[in-house]
């Protein structure tokens, strides 16, 4: 936590210097940036935008969305956002439980009452434990279960003797593990796949015609590829997930069916904003302080009123919107990328960087 909110400051120096030797107007100012660390970084392919008020004011391409082919990046390609897709599950869920008056605060054994194939410690966890990271459950990552099971049941199996990595509500650790669970309870309350329900309710609702899920094998029309830096050259980099996993990763979507969805969220046609407010507060730990996260969404509070949400995406694409308590002034960033070869600073400090340009200029 400490370096996260370290790096922010050091962002919000850099922009101040930065803002105040560039008189170009603001937007050409977050291009300008993004130039400079695409070319330093070796990003690929990239794609941006950012939101004032819930409204788009400023959207670019750069580089390419595949590199073998040197295929030009354009604003309509998808992308796999990877744990950006927890954000669309987080407020599924909650829409859910409030059409069943249900509480985040109910366990694993009261959503999912007659499931004897789960653990019993597992079955006492809350919705919300699970939520937000602070379970402790077992993580299938940490035992080289990655995104791509055979099955949920496979899951289960391999971790039910595996110890918890804390007592529940102790630690705020990311765990896959969790969400998969969350699919599971998104099911019941739907009484329908996970799959189906999010295309009719959200997908199909909500105009988000480039959204599907699959992993990397699947062919998905007008998908970027990734890459990543193995052995000191560039590579694809295969994110591959499987439906019980689809919770948590395997959302492939364009950045405009992003902003659709969340400007839908920010309009109050998803859930309340007095409920958001509840998902997007960060969740208190047993000794009292913050953990990293809200009810599914990253979450923290910042310097001068100022706080943050959103989630990033398998290290190359992130999320986040800010905004002031006291002044209401806020920004969203969205910045999908397909891969570099040299991360020396990620995706989430660089939508900071381009954050604090923005409310600096306002």
């Amino acid at each position: 936590m400490k370096l996260i909110l370290q790096l922010l400051l050091i962002t919000c120096l850099i922009g101040k210097s930065y803002a105040q030797k560039n008189d170009k107007s603001v937007y050409s100012k977050t291009d300008a940036y993004l130039e400079s660390t695409i070319d330093s970084l070796n990003i690929i392919g990239l794609n941006y935008v950012i939101l004032i008020d819930n409204k788009v004011v400023h959207k670019k391409s750069f580089g390419l969305a595949h590199a073998q082919l040197k295929v030009p990046m354009t604003i309509d390609k998808s992308f796999p956002v990877a744990s950006i897709s927890k954000l669309f599950s987080s407020v599924a869920l909650h829409k859910l439980v409030s059409i069943h008056k249900r509480e985040v605060n109910e366990t694993l054994e009261d959503f999912l009452p007659n499931r004897n194939d789960l653990p019993e410690s597992w079955k006492k966890l809350t919705l919300k434990q699970l939520l937000s990271h602070t379970s402790g459950v077992p993580d299938q990552i940490d035992y080289q279960i990655y995104l791509a099971p055979d099955s949920e049941k496979s899951v289960i199996d391999a971790l039910r003797d595996k110890p918890f990595s804390s007592e529940p509500g102790t630690e705020s650790k990311y765990n896959a593990t969790g969400f998969l669970l969350v699919r599971a309870i998104i099911e019941k309350l739907a009484n329908q796949d996970f799959e189906s329900y999010m295309q009719t309710e959200y997908f199909d609702k909500f105009n988000l015609s480039s959204a599907k899920y699959g992993g990397f094998k699947k062919v998905i029309p007008n998908r970027v590829t990734c890459y990543q830096k193995r052995n000191g050259s560039l590579e694809m980099f295969p994110l591959n997930y499987s439906s019980p996993m689809y919770a948590g990763a395997g959302l492939n979507i364009s950045i405009d069916d992003l902003v659709k969805w969340f400007q839908a969220i920010q309009k109050e046609k998803i859930i309340t904003k007095k409920q958001l407010e509840r998902v997007w507060t960060p969740v208190k730990l047993k000794n009292g302080k913050d953990g990293y996260f809200g009810l599914g969404w990253e979450s923290y509070r910042l310097q001068d009123g100022y706080r943050m949400v959103g989630h990033g995406g398998a290290g190359i694409s992130s999320f986040r919107h800010y905004w002031n308590e006291k002044t209401n002034q806020n920004v969203t960033v969205i910045l999908l990328t397909n891969g570099a070869l040299n991360w020396t600073i990620r995706p989430n400090q660089i939508n900071s960087q381009i954050a604090t340009i923005i409310l600096e200029d306002e």
